[in-house]
């Protein structure tokens, strides 16, 4: 294996790939990246076992000599690149399982273990394919990722459900505490589909997604689905397993609608969370005329109180919620008001925008 190739367009394509590469003292090769070179395709590739990122480079952006395929140290290369100037040429040269980067009057010689060695989802074959805006995706993800579980026993809650059906798009994601509901009409030109990703990919996909209407190519395979994203493609096992049912979880009617601005709302919840309880995190909404009362207090026997005006006409009611759950939701929402909705006796609150209809939070109450 022999080419060149300027340290930017290397490093542009190695920084969308590293971010997954961590310690593995059972793995070693995982701290590896993969480089795999002929004269068509410079192509770069990290793995944890359930996510794979691939990077190609174009042909034009390089020097090739001869073809190979090999790991190396990703942390190692990084630290290389990083600390070279910007416009400078890298010259990779495999040699007795060794590779050497030559940059101007400097020489690194790193080892190197073999690809065969190297994790690789199989290749996937075209069962479902569509197209989607990055966009429309990362929105789905900014919307509904803080809802995903931690290390679930039920594995299932662990990701986000992608679904489509009647023309609609859902991302749904909940840890058995909290739901977030994202729901659009769309013609994706494909047969209905219902797919579990994991957390980790989730992640992955929301940082390489950009703001823009540039499509995005989704292959669903058995076991596997990849987003191919400009020259990166991203390939994550699926979790297998029923999503839990949530359109009985939406409230569709209710007795109870308050409109509340989001900026005082937001302001209120994190003074008063100051002293809540570490372990609950509850915080009381007190409901009364054209009143609503934020309360806290924690196991150190501190209180804390703020109060603001809003238009509120029924009788007096309270409930405690968990305040970080009520602030993730705030944090996303880009309207000025929300509507909380709920029904009486309180069994859910239901959280809902003006401006995006089909977006909506569930959250349950506390029982303290």
């Amino acid at each position: 294996m022999e080419f060149k190739i300027k340290k930017n367009d290397f490093l542009n394509s190695f920084k969308k790939i590293n971010k997954i590469i961590t310690k593995n003292t059972i793995f070693p090769v995982l701290e590896n990246i993969m480089i795999q070179i002929n004269k068509n395709m410079l192509k770069l590739t990290s793995s944890t076992l359930e996510l794979e990122l691939n990077a190609y480079i174009h042909k034009k952006n390089y020097i090739f000599y001869t073809a190979g395929c090999i790991t190396v140290s990703g942390k190692k290369i990084f630290n290389i690149c990083r600390n070279i100037k910007s416009n400078v040429e890298l010259h990779f040269q495999l040699f007795n399982q060794k590779i050497t980067i030559k940059i101007l009057n400097s020489i690194f010689k790193l080892n190197t273990i073999s690809y065969k060695k190297f994790p690789q989802f199989k290749i996937i074959k075209n069962n479902k394919e569509f197209f989607m805006s990055q966009l429309m995706l990362k929105e789905i993800i900014l919307l509904t990722h803080f809802s995903i579980a931690n290390n679930d026993i039920r594995n299932t809650l662990n990701g986000m459900l992608l679904e489509y059906k009647g023309n609609y798009l859902y991302g749904v994601t909940t840890d058995g505490h909290r739901l977030s509901l994202y729901k659009t009409h769309v013609d994706l030109h494909i047969h209905e589909f219902s797919i579990i990703i994991n957390k980790k990919a989730i992640l992955e996909l929301y940082r390489l997604l950009n703001y823009t209407t540039d499509l995005i190519e989704i292959i669903i395979h058995n076991h596997y689905v990849s987003f191919q994203i400009n020259n990166i493609i991203l390939i994550t096992k699926l979790i297998n397993g029923h999503f839990p049912n949530y359109h009985d979880i939406i409230l569709n009617t209710y007795t109870r609608c308050i409109v509340i601005s989001i900026e005082q709302l937001k302001e209120s919840l994190l003074k008063t969370s100051i002293l809540c309880n570490t372990t609950f995190k509850g915080v009381y909404l007190n409901f009364s005329k054209n009143l609503l009362t934020i309360t806290s207090s924690n196991q150190d026997d501190e209180e804390s109180r703020d109060s603001f005006r809003i238009d509120y006409k029924y009788e007096n009611i309270s409930f405690s919620i968990n305040v970080f759950y009520l602030l993730d939701v705030l944090n996303v929402l880009k309207n000025n008001t929300i509507n909380i909705v709920f029904n009486i006796p309180i069994s859910s609150i239901q959280i809902q925008s003006n401006i995006q209809k089909e977006i909506k939070f569930i959250i349950m109450p506390l029982k303290i």
